[in-house]
């Protein structure tokens, strides 16, 4: 009797311990827009580009989903874009290993990035790059004399919304 129910005390066991807790899953959507360009974008946690001043405060890099509209785009190969922040300063956006490029139509519209925000200093050799890109004329390019300390953000995934 007792081999019994000891038998059955180790099965009972034995089929708790291998059994998977019941748990609710929650699917997260990517976001879906009218073009995704790179990695889709996840729709959750995503700031607007007003308060990225804020969601950075001291970091000099940090992993973000932001929001906002596009200001400029390179009119050479749409691989880079501006974004204006919350204090009326831009900020350059620009693609994971240069693998994307956006169509230059999407001057106005608005984007979602999955990346990361960054404080850097652009050299005063690639501000000129980076105004010749955008169409500046030698005038604008030649007035450009000091580096910028700014934001900038790197993104692996783009969603056009509108």
């Amino acid at each position: 009797m007792n081999r019994i129910l000891l038998s059955i005390i180790s099965i009972s066991l034995l089929a708790a311990c291998n059994s998977v807790p019941k748990t609710e899953l929650h699917a997260v959507e990517n976001v879906k827009g009218k073009a995704v360009y790179g990695d889709s974008i996840e729709n959750a946690n995503i700031i607007q580009i007003t308060a990225l001043s804020t969601a950075m405060k001291d970091e000099k890099k940090m992993d973000m989903k932001i929001r906002g509209k596009v200001e400029e785009v390179c009119k050479k190969k749409g691989c880079w874009i501006i974004m204006k922040l919350n204090d009326g300063q831009e900020m350059r956006v620009t693609f994971k290993d240069y693998k994307i490029f956006l169509p230059k139509d999407v001057l106005g519209r608005e984007v979602i990035l999955d990346g990361f925000a960054y404080r850097d200093t652009t050299t005063v050799e690639m501000l000129q790059h980076y105004a010749k890109d955008g169409g500046k004329s030698e005038k604008e390019i030649a007035d450009i004399v000091d580096p910028k300390v700014e934001l900038a953000f790197e993104a692996k995934g783009v969603a056009v919304l509108n």
